[in-house]
């Protein structure tokens, strides 16, 4: 028998041109979407992330100054108090003494816990609750750093009052950061006065900065330690972090990014140290915001998907099209290849060009150039809800800001306000050698007033003080409410002399007031000014302290001047 021919393979068979042709062209269609889609959302990635870490950088120093300013305050508070000789002049276990601890508990009873003064031994001898009273704190850190001066305690448990206080607001033990001073009278250290303030209050200060953002975001805010473990952690889960030892993720150079933390999860994380000053020392917190990198991101993973989606249609469809191009296909894929490298490089006008060489790639050549547009607007709207929601968030900041730098009641600045203005005024001052004088004003027997005629009116005599003090000050001079009954006069270009005077007048104005209510009421100012060239802000307001202790001591109602220890002569007699 004849041996029957071969059959030929199917697989040797060519491929049609037609077919080649739509492989080819489907192919790189596919290629350019793929390469648009990289590019493009690379873009809006970095570009998010910078605005994103923007937003968490504002909001973790917002935090940052926020809480520095409520410790200082703090600090100074129970200083202030410590030094009040009057408030003592019985004893540390006296009437009078426990009235002044359960005023000040009065002032913030769901912050300060506990308020007792402890004797140079230190046993407690009175306290808020008669908490720990006769018991020893003499090895406890307040107790031991408050003798040699001004103290504020980094974060800790409560150990003499964990079983005698109610656990805070997420049932957890109660963790306390301490304040104390030492007890001074007739120059002689009697004790210590601490303050333990709940922790909680941290949470509110996290709260009211997140509430300037809009909700949906998932922003949180932690805090930790100098050695980098936790001491804050939104919903409750301060204590069970800090036992799983979870400490700060790294962030190279300090700037936004992302980071993988103890969860395993990415989040665009942002953190603030802390500011340290006089009052507080640096107390090593880093204050860390941070925000889902799914939430971020999440905008620019949905444009890439659906730009893809769409050029991958676009290729299914124009390689459907594709028939009867085999001449003039090739230069209009030599044309939508160079424009596709075009816009991979970012060349300014690169777009994708209507081919010519049939109405079925003209077709596909348009529904690419809709796709590229599609997604330059889909950059321009993400762009623009980037800028609108930092400018949400810049607006709020500004507010808050304000908030920080004005005292409610009188609208007068606030301390913070008056030490920055302070520092350059005494900078420029040193610049051009001039003098410069401070006034510390206090009303006296503001006290009195409250107990008489209750806080409401204390109040309005606190307005009125300012706008008497204010309407007899330069425009040039700077007015603030320093704490309390205390006011504080910056007078730039003002001598000693010049200053004094300018209290007497403020004392004779103010004693000139009378009300039907409260009556007459006066002040007393401590007058110090620096020399051309040589001021110095901290001795200028101890100077300033000192004047006014001085003329508290010589009978109130008058002014005296730093080095003068005779009476001014021109005080209106206190009443």
């Amino acid at each position: 028998m004849e041996a029957s021919a071969p059959m030929p393979s199917r697989l040797s068979t060519p491929l049609t041109i037609k077919l080649q042709l739509t492989l080819v062209f489907g192919a790189l269609v596919v290629l350019a979407a793929v390469v648009l889609t990289w590019v493009l959302g690379d873009m809006l990635r970095e570009r998010v992330r910078t605005d994103a870490g923007r937003v968490l950088t504002l909001l973790s120093g917002n935090a940052a100054h926020i809480l520095a300013d409520d410790l200082a305050t703090n600090a100074d508070m129970v200083d202030l108090l410590a030094r009040r000789e009057a408030a003592w002049a019985a004893g540390l276990d006296s009437p009078e003494a426990q009235r002044m601890l359960d005023l000040i508990q009065a002032t913030a009873p769901r912050t300060h816990l506990w308020v007792g003064v402890a004797d140079a031994e230190g046993t407690v001898r009175a306290a808020t609750g008669d908490l720990l009273r006769g018991q020893s704190v003499a090895q406890r850190p307040w107790f031991q750093r408050g003798q040699a001066g001004p103290f504020v305690g980094d974060v800790h448990p409560a150990k003499l009052l964990a079983t005698l206080l109610p656990a805070d607001r997420d049932g957890e033990p109660q963790r306390f950061v301490d304040y104390a001073a030492p007890v001074v009278r007739d120059g002689q250290r009697l004790g210590v006065l601490g303050v333990h303030a709940s922790w909680d209050w941290v949470g509110e200060v996290v709260e009211a900065v997140l509430s300037t953002q809009a909700g949906g975001s998932g922003i949180e805010i932690f805090i930790f330690d100098r050695e980098g473990r936790v001491i804050f952690a939104p919903r409750g889960q301060s204590q069970k972090l800090a036992a799983a030892d979870v400490r700060m993720p790294a962030l190279r150079g300090g700037a936004p990014a992302v980071a993988t933390w103890y969860d395993g999860a990415e989040w665009l994380t942002a953190a603030t140290r802390l500011p340290a000053s006089r009052e507080l020392g640096d107390l090593g917190w880093t204050i860390v915001a941070r925000e889902p990198a799914s939430t971020v991101f999440g905008d620019v993973r949905d444009a890439s998907r659906n730009v893809l989606l769409a050029g991958v249609l676009a290729a299914l469809v124009g390689a459907l099209m594709v028939r009867f191009a085999a001449v003039r296909l090739g230069a209009d894929v030599r044309r939508l290849s160079k424009a596709a490298r075009d816009i991979e490089l970012g060349v300014p006008g690169a777009r994708l060009p209507p081919a010519a060489s049939s109405a079925e790639l003209r077709s596909l050549s348009e529904a690419l150039g809709r796709m590229t547009t599609r997604l330059m607007a889909t950059q321009d709207d993400l762009e623009r809800q980037v800028r609108e929601r930092t400018a949400e968030l810049e607006a709020a900041n500004a507010e808050l800001g304000r908030q920080a730098g004005t005292d409610p009641l009188t609208g007068l600045p606030n301390r913070r306000t008056f030490d920055l203005q302070l520092d350059h005024a005494l900078a420029a001052a040193r610049r051009n050698g001039q003098p410069v004088a401070v006034l510390m004003i206090d009303a006296d027997h503001f006290k009195r007033i409250n107990d008489l005629h209750g806080h409401p009116v204390g109040d309005d005599v606190l307005v009125m003080l300012a706008g008497v003090l204010r309407a007899r000050l330069r425009e040039s001079d700077l007015l603030a409410r320093y704490g309390g009954e205390e006011f504080v006069a910056l007078l730039p270009g003002a001598a000693q002399g010049d200053a004094l005077a300018v209290a007497q007048a403020l004392v004779a104005a103010v004693a000139a007031r009378r009300s039907a209510t409260y009556g007459q009421v006066t002040v007393s100012i401590g007058v110090a000014a620096a020399p051309p060239g040589e001021p110095v802000a901290w001795a200028l307001m101890r100077q300033a302290d000192e004047a006014l202790y001085r003329a508290k001591a010589q009978g109130r109602n008058r002014a005296c001047a730093h080095g003068d220890g005779a009476d001014d002569a021109g005080a209106t007699p206190a009443i």
